[in-house]
């Protein structure tokens, strides 16, 4: 029997043009995700998973095995991660992106970071365009006698809010008990903010961050931090302005807040979000570092004794110069090596591609490619003996050996260690965090005893592609009489 469609209502008639109109651009989507990409694709979404929960919650939990996963597949793959798809590449191309002109690393940083919405505007300051910034970066342990408990992350965090408070802002906000529980809550809650905010579509982001309790309270911190720094400034500004009617030289404070008025030349820029800047670039992955070399020290009575040798060896003959940093050389070996085997990401160089590149073997790299390089060469063989090992005195010994005298030290970025990137885009602040990181293990590890309490391993904690020192571990510390007098500290 043949169907009459003489009396079908209107609207059905529609229905399969409906249809097309819905279904269509989610298909097509579907598909792109496979044909968008020459290269593989390792934890694509199921047929008909119309969104990311899954696969976001996968790259989360188990980003790092995603990676040696793709990386045993070929030397670049995608993954979809928490801010969308993601290009790896091996180290071996590590040389050859390490400048290139259309890889940008500070659209990539504000891709992260969100540096569109409000409250994140520090993150907008690694933008080429804010010259001003650019040009500004070119250019509490107790006296008790007794062994005690320390809960050493959270502690770590404000050493080193005011060891880089001292340099950026001076002596008067270095102590300002206000400033500095802004300078860690907004680093705590803006990297917290930016990893809620990734769960959501991009296209959703600036509206459902007023209503996240991480977005709120990073917010608060900024308008905190404005109220601080906003009323220093004025005063500074009012007496520099006074002496040169006076015709006298204005007084230079020699921080990052007169580096700024100087630098930028009547350039507009905020002098706010410059301070958060410097304390997120300083205090995130510096504390996390240090933390984890306290980790690594607790145990090796032998690499401690050795240390502190080391330090009243070259402090008596050096004094407390840049020079006397260098010679910690055993030192440097011990850092170099605690964050070859726990870096804070086990990937870098992120870079946002510009415009269309074809690397050297052929790959083309798509314009809009968000790309990073695994630094799984840090753990691999070919370059280090025994690479599961922890040897305090494996990157003294790489200074010996022909090719790797300098590659070894630790400021020193290369393919096989990514710790500090790589490139015109490695790290600026690392010889800052260096020096800021041995200053302070020469006072700890001469005026403290270490130890971790009995049945306690620290764990280091796998987010997505990061890896955090052990954020709840406590340390056990004991006051000794140091050899020699390292001059007044808070320590």
């Amino acid at each position: 029997m043949l169907t009459d469609y003489t009396n079908m209502p209107l609207w059905a008639e529609f229905l399969p043009l409906c249809g097309i109109l819905i279904l269509g651009p989610i298909l097509l989507l579907y598909v792109l995700q496979f044909k968008s990409s020459s290269f593989p694709l390792i934890n694509p979404k199921r047929p008909f998973e119309f969104n990311a929960v899954r696969a976001k919650k996968i790259f989360l939990s188990d980003g790092h095995n995603l990676i040696k996963s793709g990386l045993s597949k070929s030397s670049i793959f995608r993954l979809f991660g928490d801010n969308g798809y993601r290009t790896v590449l091996s180290p071996k191309y590590a040389d050859e992106i390490r400048s290139h002109p259309a890889l940008s690393f500070s659209n990539a940083i504000r891709q992260e970071f969100h540096g569109n919405i409000k409250g994140f505007e520090p993150f907008k300051q690694f933008s080429v365009g804010n010259e001003v910034f650019q040009d500004a970066v070119r250019m509490k342990l107790t006296q008790a006698l007794e062994w005690h408990e320390f809960p050493i992350k959270a502690s770590i965090l404000k050493l080193v809010a005011q060891l880089s408070s001292r340099v950026f802002l001076g002596d008067q906000i270095c102590h300002n008990l206000a400033w500095l529980r802004v300078t860690v809550d907004y680093t705590v809650h803006s990297v917290r903010a930016a990893e809620d905010l990734r769960l959501w579509p991009s296209i959703m982001r600036t509206l459902v961050a007023p209503f996240l309790t991480s977005c709120r309270r990073m917010k608060y911190d900024f308008d905190e931090a404005r109220k601080i720094i906003i009323p220093i400034l004025e005063e500074r500004r009012k007496r520099q302005e006074a002496a040169l009617r006076d015709g006298k030289p204005p007084k230079r404070n020699n921080d990052a807040m007169d580096w700024m008025e100087e630098i930028a030349k009547g350039r507009p820029y905020d002098p706010v979000a410059i301070q958060l800047t410097f304390s997120v670039a300083a205090i995130h992955t510096t504390s996390d570092m240090m933390t984890q070399a306290l980790y690594d020290l607790c145990g090796r009575d032998e690499l401690v004794n050795a240390l502190r040798e080391e330090i009243v060896s070259v402090i008596q003959a050096e004094g407390w110069k840049k020079t006397a940093l260098y010679k910690l050389q055993l030192m440097d070996s011990f850092l170099k090596e605690s964050q070859r085997l726990k870096p804070i990401n086990i990937v870098s160089m992120r870079r946002l591609a510009s415009e269309p590149i074809q690397l050297s073997d052929g790959n083309k790299i798509p314009k809009g490619t968000s790309l990073m390089v695994s630094g799984d060469w840090m753990w691999d063989p070919t370059f280090y003996e025994n690479p599961d090992t922890f040897d305090a005195y494996r990157f003294l010994k790489l200074r010996q050996t022909p090719g790797r005298e300098t590659s070894s030290h630790l400021v020193s970025p290369s393919p096989e260690h990514l710790g500090f990137g790589l490139g015109k885009h490695a790290c600026p602040g690392r010889f800052f965090a260096a020096n800021e990181i041995k200053i302070a293990l020469c006072h700890i590890l001469l005026k403290y005893d270490l130890k971790l309490p009995e049945n306690c391993v620290p764990q280091h904690r796998k987010y997505g592609l990061a890896l955090q020192a052990d954020p709840e571990a406590k340390i056990m510390v004991r006051r000794r009489r140091e050899e020699i007098n390292l001059g007044n500290t808070d320590l």
